[in-house]
């Protein structure tokens, strides 16, 4: 009940006209604001702060060459890391609803649908299937991005090889 009085409210607000108002009068008519009173202040000649800017401080650094797909390596970094927090969130949802089946699993096997730990069981069974589901699709697009970063990786560093020969120290190095 109190999520159809929050839509509703949100409904409200949403099909109201754009271009309300709350003094009354007629529409076209339009108001100017009230002339400033004179202060007993007395005004500031200068402004404390100043920005002052000369030819040698301000310099343009040129932006990061965009890749193929349009994302520079910082950026595709940062789509990594929140492929991972996504990951990591939906595995957290998944072992919430497995702690929640197994709490409610044996309250349920002797007791009707209809008793509050079936309620329990069938949310849990929701929440930890949700999980998956949200695993499964994290896991890919995390695979995708990662797979995109090492190729953006490969082609700025050159290829990684397993097996280098060291001149330095006349030796192999891997």
């Amino acid at each position: 009940m109190r999520y159809l009085i929050g839509f509703v409210f949100v409904l409200a607000l949403v099909s109201a006209p754009l271009a309300m108002s709350a003094q009354a009068g007629e529409e076209g008519a339009t108001s100017e604001p009230p002339a400033e009173e004179p202060s007993s202040e007395p005004a500031p000649e200068a402004p404390a702060l100043q920005l002052e800017l000369d030819d040698d401080s301000v310099k343009l650094a040129p932006s990061p060459p965009p890749t193929v797909n349009g994302y520079t390596l910082e950026e595709t970094q940062l789509r990594v890391k929140r492929a991972k927090i996504g990951l990591w969130s939906t595995a957290g949802a998944t072992v919430v609803g497995g702690v929640m089946l197994g709490a409610s699993w044996s309250c349920v096997s002797g007791a009707p649908v209809e008793d509050a730990c079936g309620g329990a069981f069938i949310s849990g069974a929701v929440v930890a299937f949700s999980g998956a589901v949200g695993m499964i699709v994290t896991g890919a697009l995390l695979g995708a991005r990662k797979r995109k970063l090492r190729s953006l990786q490969e082609a700025d560093y050159g290829r990684p090889h397993r097996v280098q020969w060291d001149l330095a120290r006349s030796q192999v190095v891997f």
